[in-house]
């Protein structure tokens, strides 16, 4: 009979929850995002480039191996497209079925199906459980699994052994696609102890609990288990303790409470309910609950008094300590961050689902409840929409414009941030760097990262090529110098050498400020090559000890040369080069060689001279109109400065051409 009875009310909850499923699939999908965060493009860019080895990251270990399924499935279907729009889809229908079966856990939880519908459906249109619905990123799929901890733990009946085996496989589910849910340990601990002042069994008691550890273990330290030593092969304690924790000892993120973590913090929880007027829908959200309760007060109403099923008691403490404990750890972790106050949304909404349930069943305060939700629904659809929009990207307008004024073979260096991703994804340039990378590669020693930063134009000016520099990394923001614990001076030192021949791209607005620096061609056929602060791309030869000091100073050994950069001149412009140098040798002989576009040198294209028998500095001009070999295309030069060294200085002040056009 109690059977038959309740068969009305689960099948008309299975019923709405498959129209909140389809629903939000038909809300998500027309809001599929197509601009991405920096870790969105990460794992699309593992998943597309990286063999299936290489995809699992220690802080949510699945997600990678969930894109290249999704992506494999994709391709079996006939999709020939990127993994972002299978990895999307993914999360669109973990969203769905996620506010699905949290409509059926509220249901359970309230007896109220019009209590638990506005509550699912603030859960569903909430800015950051929708917007990673739509985007490709760890946290709705993890969430799902919290949804259905959350269902498990929210039900009257006694724990036993088999549902807490459930809630250990759900809560491991939960840590694989991010590893902080192991809070969820911290509620799990308050419900066990409430277990255990409950039962008189204490060997029933531990045998269920050990059950739950089990599952948690096996799921989650089996996987980790195996990445560590079967697919990254470490074999130390400290390899593994250094991988798992990576994220936690870049210092980025944690830090002192202070009033911009209050602000912060308020910023974040008002974004994850809704962009913008996330306070003021709390506070609307808040009345709504206020006046159902007043309601219940007034007549004494409860409801187990309403039609259709009772509402068994929820477990208040543990939800208290679900909100407490990753509120805590995410306040000081960073909380701005709206993609981790998405764990805690669940918990709240079933207590805002709990206390709708104590006004009458379809009263005012449940229509007023739908009315807020629907409007914070409406706001976040356009602000989603917005963000989703290619076309006003900030970021995508970026990499157009540098992708526009560059060829793949200059070096960009770019701030922190999505260009990292967006000129690879969108662009297909792939000769970039920025501080942020260089820093990580050096393990956080500037020194280091600013080596890594002029090898990288070196390197690129020996190519010819140009080299584009961000002024967000000339001049980074202040959170940028101390996160990663460097100054403004340093950062200036770094790049002193460029200083003068950099010059303004003058992008129109909003395009910020990138500067150039000159391809060798152009410099040729312009200022030239002044050595005062690098070598600009030259490379020197049979010349151990130089160095950069008002000139180029050389020790020149057996057969010295200073090879130009790659060039692309046109011999015909070029009726002379310019070489300003201080010979402190006793050997005056000097050779110049010109190679052509199979970038030979030899002596038929070549000019020899003589150096003045002075130490001080001589501009000496080599005419080119009758030099054997000068025509066509020249894509190198080589100056020889003296035939041998014998342990004298040479310093070379510049090198210029003459050309045609020049009185």
């Amino acid at each position: 009979m109690r059977t038959s009875a309740m068969s009305p009310v689960v099948r008309d909850s299975r019923l709405i929850a498959a129209a909140l499923f389809v629903g939000m699939l038909f809300l998500y999908l027309p809001t599929l995002t197509r601009v991405h965060t920096f870790d969105a493009l990460s794992y699309v860019t593992s998943v597309e480039r990286k063999p299936w080895t290489e995809l699992f990251h220690p802080h949510h270990l699945a997600y990678g191996p969930l894109g290249a399924l999704a992506l494999a499935l994709g391709r079996a279907l006939g999709y020939d497209g990127g993994a972002a729009l299978p990895m999307q889809l993914v999360n669109a229908f973990a969203g769905a079925l996620g506010v699905a079966l949290f409509y059926v856990t509220a249901r359970a939880a309230t007896g109220r199906a019009d209590a638990a519908l506005p509550a699912a459906l603030l859960l569903g249109g909430s800015y950051a459980f929708w917007y990673y619905a739509v985007e490709i990123e760890v946290y709705t799929v993890a969430t799902l699994f919290l949804i259905i901890c959350l269902a498990l733990i929210i039900q009257p009946r006694p724990w036993h052994a088999r549902r807490c085996l459930a809630l250990g496989v759900a809560q491991g589910g939960a840590v694989l696609f991010h590893q902080t849910n192991v809070l969820f340990c911290v509620p799990v601990a308050v419900i066990a102890l409430a277990d255990l002042r409950a039962t008189k069994d204490v060997r029933a008691f531990t045998g269920r609990w050990a059950a739950y550890a089990i599952a948690l273990a096996l799921v989650t330290v089996l996987p980790y288990l195996y990445v560590m030593l079967i697919v990254s092969n470490f074999r130390t304690i400290d390899a593994m303790l250094a991988w798992l924790t990576e994220y936690a000892r870049t210092g980025w993120w944690g830090g002192p409470l202070t009033t911009n973590t209050v602000v912060s913090l308020g910023t974040g929880l008002s974004d994850t309910l809704a962009q913008p007027g996330g306070g003021w829908f709390y506070l609307a959200l808040g009345v709504a609950a206020a006046w159902a309760g007043g309601q219940r007060v007034r007549q004494g109403i409860s409801s187990a008094e309403q039609p259709g099923m009772p509402a068994p008691s929820l477990p208040w403490t543990a939800l208290v300590a679900w909100l407490a404990t990753y509120g805590a750890f995410f306040a000081w972790w960073e909380p701005d961050n709206i993609e981790f106050w998405i764990a805690s949304l669940p918990p709240a909404c079933l207590i805002f689902a709990r206390a709708l349930a104590q006004a009458r069943r379809w009263s005012m305060p449940i229509w007023a409840s739908l009315t807020i939700v629907g409007v914070i629904v409406w706001v976040n659809y356009g602000s989603i929409a917005q963000r989703g929009n290619p076309t006003t990207d900030l970021q995508r307008l970026i990499a157009r414009e540098l992708a526009a004024h560059s060829t793949p073979a200059d070096l960009l260096i770019v701030p922190d941030g999505l260009q990292e991703l967006y000129l690879p994804h969108y662009e297909q340039r792939e000769n970039f760097v920025s501080l942020n990378q260089a820093l990580f590669d050096s393990a956080g020693s500037w020194e280091a990262a600013c080596s890594i930063l002029r090898n990288r134009i070196a390197t690129t000016q020996r190519a010819g090529a140009a080299i584009i520099i961000a002024d967000e990394a000339l001049h980074p923001p202040q959170r940028v110098l101390e996160r990663h614990r460097i100054t403004q001076r340093q950062v200036e030192d770094c790049f002193a050498p460029y200083r003068t021949t950099l010059f303004n791209l003058d992008f129109a607005a909003p395009i910020p400020t990138y500067w150039r620096l000159p391809t060798a061609t152009e410099l040729a056929l312009t200022t030239g090559w002044t050595f005062e602060r690098d070598t600009m791309g030259w490379q020197a030869f049979n010349a151990p000890d130089e160095s950069v000091d008002r000139g180029w100073n050389i020790t020149p050994g057996i057969d010295p040369a200073l090879l130009s950069p790659l060039l692309h001149l046109d011999a015909r412009q070029v009726v002379a080069i310019e070489i300003r140098m201080a010979n402190g040798t006793r050997n005056r002989d000097a050779q110049l060689f010109y190679a052509g576009v199979d970038g030979a040198m030899s002596e038929e294209r070549s000019v020899r001279w003589e150096l003045n028998a002075t130490g001080d500095a001589t501009t000496y001009t080599i005419d080119l109109r009758a030099a054997p070999g000068w025509d066509g295309i020249i894509t190198r030069l080589r100056i020889d400065p003296v035939g041998v060294g014998d342990g004298g200085n040479i310093r070379i002040e510049w090198v210029r051409l003459r050309l045609t056009t020049d009185r």
